[in-house]
């Protein structure tokens, strides 16, 4: 059986050793080891030691300072062009106010989401109409520009720097151009990283250092990798958090007083991001400028636009899931969404939750003129820049990421660039589209979670997805759900450790709450209430439990249907079970144990009544109802005789043993079901299906006896189960309940 959770790899011996002698316990020194901390870089993560490289490094950076420093001295004017989101409106607040501080006058020229990423030649010959520049600096943008800065350097003889930090395309701008990938220690700065680095080698560390707190809010905002010198930024800028608008939206957003990186992802970084996604970035820009001075009023109008921002995501969300068709997504092995209407800021959000959804890249573009804008978000195993680079022959312009690209193309374009992608995408092996959790520490009874929190707090700067990952094989006590809709679960283990799940996580209750063994994947957290340390679910596997025969024996009564199948012979199906997109269904753990003697799933995942493989090859025991079965290209149901649970139409048929024989054991009569129907006669509107179960016949029939009565009420039109709390009562000739070829599957 393939594992879906995988233990980060160890790094070096040596290095485990040097940090076992550092006074770390060997397990916490094999997951620092594992998480890519040495010997050589151990001081970046655990001491207050200098981890700056030279900002002369960076190739270009002498000739970049010369070019500044003569504008500053012959009194010149500059232009900063930026970007709208947080780390382009940081990268340009850094520029400005190093400017403006040093008496050079200066104007920050941000575009709109409507005019899209990327440098505009358009736009800065504007500017220059009304005012003349000595220099024009790019921030977190213009790498791929090389036609923009030619028109700008050719139409006004103005001198361009480009800082930028995205990849490097085929042709550089013929200019001065600073970028951390062109040759750096470290390569994966952010916008505002470069910006600052170019501030540090124009007045020195020292004053650079009073611009570190933008720098960090850039760092973090961009995602950029927490090591080498990010690590350092964010360490400088949270220690010199001396912007005051800045310290006004961290009270304002309930932000603790010593702010943390998680705190800057997750309550600052979302509001100044939200003026760029809904179409005002200059609210943003006079924001971050307002260093030395609170405007109350702003900070107000971040969170408004924020929420405005989320009512928004919500409308094409809503909007993009009617486009969704499962079969085709499956298929491109993309999620490929474009509308004439949606705003171009929050192209990014929409892909990344798509991403998100389906496990595959996901592309959201909208109409502007004659070309579709658009944003694309990758999976982890994936290098969306480089795909995006083999369909260039597509494009308009492109540009970003491993994980992350923005690009336009012609509506005449469109078809050929979806086919384009698919056809890159379909090229890959399988095995880049699995997805695999990784993990930190396995929890075992003598594990210390103050000990885990204590090292947490070492470990800072965190983002949320760099929090250590424990792992625990337990027993439920007890389970809950929570929130609107029951959306959120909570559980306690066995060994007392609480443990909560939101968003997707309620639906699990039922199947738990009496016990189950489980096996998850969490974080730590102290509780704002109870101050206890709590779990934070980042994963759940259910391993089988005695407590689900009953519902595997439900699950099999819900979906069966008194069917006539054709069986293919065990030699043709070993041969069918080796090939990729194949899903091998079972009505219960038992009989797939059976059958793992007999055939090989080693290969293959094993899902438990949830959809949660992405595999290409996975084994469901007892699926629900609205398991995704389209996604593969061949299933085979692994069978009793008799009784068959609904499957696709070209669906392979194996027969097996009995293997749990009270799993199809049912006794059912005339009785059984005048009992089952005299109760649903009698509900309320109010009760609920179940509700009627649990009100009127616990302890004269069982709840599958119950569920079987119903199917045959309703297969001989007696009556129609709207949904859960509706039942319709239809007119209609008395029947006899042999009629029905249910009643007569379980009458026996």
């Amino acid at each position: 059986m393939k594992q879906r959770y995988i233990k980060r790899p160890i790094g070096n011996d040596s290095d485990v050793q040097f940090l076992v002698g550092k006074g770390f316990q060997i397990e916490y020194a094999e997951m620092l080891s594992a998480r890519g901390i040495t010997e050589d870089n151990y001081d970046n993560f655990f001491s207050d030691a200098d981890g700056f490289h030279s900002p002369f490094d960076i190739p270009n950076m002498s000739q970049a300072v010369e070019t500044i420093s003569y504008v500053m001295e012959t009194d010149g004017k500059i232009l900063i062009y930026g970007d709208y989101d947080a780390d382009g409106l940081t990268a340009s607040s850094i520029l400005s106010l190093f400017f403006t501080d040093n008496g050079i006058e200066n104007t920050v020229l941000i575009p709109t989401r409507d005019e899209g990423y990327g440098l505009h030649a358009d736009k800065v010959i504007r500017a220059f109409e009304r005012y003349y520049y000595d220099l024009v600096i790019t921030v977190d943008c213009g790498i791929s520009n090389a036609a923009e800065v030619s028109k700008i350097v050719d139409e006004l003889d103005a001198e361009v720097i480009v800082t930028d930090h995205h990849e490097l395309p085929d042709m550089l701008p013929d200019c001065i151009c600073l970028n951390p990938k062109m040759g750096y220690a470290c390569p994966f700065l952010a916008g505002a990283g470069v910006a600052w680095k170019l501030v540090e080698a124009l007045a020195g560390h020292e004053a650079a250092a009073k611009y570190s707190a933008l720098a960090a809010i850039g760092t973090i905002g961009d995602i950029m990798p927490m090591r080498d010198e990010n690590r350092s930024i964010i360490k400088l800028g949270l220690a010199n958090f001396n912007h005051k608008s800045l310290q006004k939206l961290a009270e304002l957003s309930h932000c603790k007083n010593n702010l943390s990186a998680c705190d800057v992802a997750m309550k600052l970084v979302p509001k100044i991001n939200a003026a760029g996604r809904v179409g005002h970035p200059e609210v943003a820009l006079e924001f971050l400028l307002g260093r030395d001075k609170v405007d109350a009023k702003i900070c107000d109008k971040l969170q408004s636009l924020n929420d405005e921002r989320k009512k928004m995501l919500d409308d094409i969300v809503a909007e993009a899931d009617g486009m969704c068709d499962v079969n085709v997504i499956n298929k491109e092995r993309m999620v490929f969404l474009h509308s004439d209407t949606w705003g171009h800021g929050l192209l990014g959000i929409v892909a990344s939750r798509y991403k998100e959804k389906y496990h595959l890249p996901a592309i959201v573009m909208t109409l502007d003129g004659d070309n579709y804008v658009g944003s694309a978000r990758g999976i982890d195993s994936l290098d969306l820049f480089d795909i995006f680079s083999k369909c260039a022959e597509h494009l308009v312009k492109f540009g970003g990421h491993k994980a992350s690209v923005g690009f336009s193309v012609s509506k005449y374009n469109l078809v050929a660039l979806r086919q384009a992608l698919s056809n890159v995408l379909n090229g890959l092996d399988n095995s880049s589209f699995e997805k695999v959790f990784y993990y930190d520490l396995d929890i075992c009874p003598s594990t210390k979670f103050t000990d885990i929190m204590a090292l947490s707090q070492k470990l800072e700067p965190m983002l949320p997805q760099d929090k250590i990952v424990c792992r625990v094989r337990d027993v439920v006590k007890t389970a809950s759900s929570f929130g609107k809709d029951g959306t959120h679960l909570s559980f306690t283990l066995s060994s007392g450790l609480e443990v909560k799940g939101f968003f997707k996580y309620g639906k699990y209750a039922p199947f738990i709450r009496n016990g189950a063994n489980v096996d998850v994947l969490f974080t730590l957290e102290t509780d704002a209430y109870t101050k206890n340390i709590c779990g934070i679910l980042e994963d759940i596997t259910l391993d089988n439990s005695v407590n689900f025969d009953e519902f595997y024996r439900l699950n099999l009564l819900k979906n069966f249907i008194p069917s006539i199948v054709e069986y293919t012979p065990p030699k043709q199906i070993a041969e069918i079970l080796k090939r990729d997109c194949t899903l091998a269904v079972f009505d219960d753990y038992d009989t797939y144990l059976e059958c793992a003697e007999r055939f090989d799933f080693s290969q293959y995942f094993v899902d438990v009544f949830f959809d949660n493989s992405v595999s290409s090859q996975t084994v469901a025991v007892s699926p629900l109802n609205g398991y995704n079965v389209s996604k593969y290209e061949n299933i085979v149901y692994f069978c009793a005789e008799d009784i068959f649970r609904a499957m696709p139409a070209d669906t392979y048929y194996v027969r097996c043993d009995r293997v749990n024989a009270d799993l199809y054991n049912l006794q059912l009569n005339r009785d059984i079901c005048l009992t089952a129907f005299k109760a649903v006669k009698g509900k309320s509107k109010f009760d609920s299906v179940k509700g009627v179960y649990d009100k009127y016949l616990v302890g004269k029939i069982s709840y599958a006896q119950y569920i079987v009565a119903l199917r045959v009420f309703e297969q001989l039109g007696f009556i129609t189960i709207a949904d859960e709390y509706t039942v319709l009562f239809n007119q209609t000739d008395k029947r006899d309940l042999t009629n029905s070829s249910i009643y007569n599957c379980f009458c026996k």
